[in-house]
């Protein structure tokens, strides 16, 4: 999705919210279904990383990344202030990820989240965020966790930040082309 000005043929306005929290959530519940299962990529995995960005982002306009290179991708994640955690069901059916960031003063931004279409609507993104969130503020010296979304992202996302204790913190409104008009 093109970033643009307001007077360019077929931009549309996106609200775009920061939410953030500076209180460690409560311990996340059990897992939805007992077969899901974290999986912490310990060593880099850009393909990883780019693979689940395309089959999550792909319904809410992700293609900031879409014309990366592998070098790009490999750059992102063999940081040591990346970190990659994959869900599963079973050992085989990909269902969701999340990738924090830990930035300078003890600042983590949850910079992607979400899940693949076909599980959307089963609990699973409530636990998702809440082991999130648990990840993100076990990482040494974590004093604020906070993330960004906006008008493009599912339905129920602000909404569940802000059911596990994230806060609006800031505003903007910006103009982009997306794909079905470009």
């Amino acid at each position: 999705m093109a970033l643009t000005s307001p007077g360019t043929p077929g931009a549309v306005p996106v609200a775009v919210w920061s939410l953030a929290t500076t209180a460690p959530p409560s311990p996340a519940p059990p897992p939805p279904d007992p077969r899901l299962r974290l999986v912490a990529h310990v060593e880099p995995s850009p393909e990883v990383s780019r693979d689940f960005y395309r089959q999550v982002g792909a319904g809410w306009y992700w293609v900031d990344r879409a014309g990366w290179s592998d070098d790009q991708w490999r750059a992102w994640v063999d940081r040591p202030e990346h970190r990659l955690v994959t869900c599963w069901q079973g050992s085989h059916e990909p269902v969701g990820y999340y990738e924090l960031e830990q930035q300078a003063g003890g600042v983590v931004e949850l910079v992607y989240f979400g899940l693949l279409p076909a599980h959307h609507g089963r609990g699973i993104g409530r636990w998702l965020l809440a082991r999130a969130m648990a990840d993100a503020w076990a990482l040494p010296g974590t004093t604020r966790l906070w993330l960004h979304t906006c008008s493009l992202d599912g339905p129920n996302a602000r909404a569940n930040y802000e059911a596990r204790g994230f806060q609006l913190v800031g505003e903007t409104v910006e103009y982009r082309l997306v794909p079905d008009q470009v």
